[in-house]
């Protein structure tokens, strides 16, 4: 008798852990072709087709001049002797950040690091990254004042690398929008 019912909770078992294996098994041989053409994204050859949307390719450029004051401002000014942001406690101290800025006591993970060193490095290449967009797409772009235009798109891109230097000394040059890992560049190229 225990023998019947013994085959039978070996066959359920195998039974069970067979259901359980197939979809396992199944989930491997998913899609090997997994290049997509999202249809929501454009490009910059679908996008700069007319001066209106060049010139607001031009404001995406300006855009980043905006957090410029805050970042640099903070860590040129306040890490000097020129300016002190005075701490009261409470929500005046910003989590030793203005104290960290002032006498240079940074670290990776400090708050100071974390907003204005990250966030100005970011906002400096973002600007860069859409003046080197802009700049790729004018010499085909609809525009009477081409050169004007290409004159202002690299005073900003330059503006953008001379904050980054001022704040960081060599940083990686970036002219065309090709995503690479790139050396860091000396002050004097």
């Amino acid at each position: 008798m225990t023998k019947p019912s013994f085959t039978r909770s070996i066959r359920a078992a195998g039974l069970c852990s067979l259901l359980l294996a197939s979809p396992a098994v199944l989930s491997l041989q998913g899609c090997t072709d997994l290049d997509e053409t999202p249809l929501s994204a454009v490009t910059p050859e679908q996008f700069f087709r007319t001066q209106e949307e060049v010139l607001g390719g031009l404001a995406a450029v300006y855009s980043s001049l905006r957090p410029t004051l805050w970042g640099y401002y903070n860590l040129s000014e306040i890490s000097s002797d020129e300016m002190i942001v005075p701490t009261r406690g409470g929500d005046w101290y910003d989590n030793r950040r203005w104290l960290e800025i002032h006498y240079q006591d940074w670290s990776p993970s400090s708050p100071s690091v974390l907003e204005d060193v990250n966030g100005t490095w970011n906002d400096m290449f973002t600007g860069i990254a859409r003046a080197n967009v802009l700049l790729q797409v004018l010499p085909t772009a609809p525009l009477a004042n081409r050169n004007e235009v290409v004159a202002e798109v690299r005073a900003l891109r330059a503006f953008y690398y001379y904050i980054l230097m001022d704040l960081f000394g060599g940083v990686p040059i970036v002219e065309d929008t090709e995503i690479m890992p790139r050396p860091r560049n000396t002050r004097a190229e």
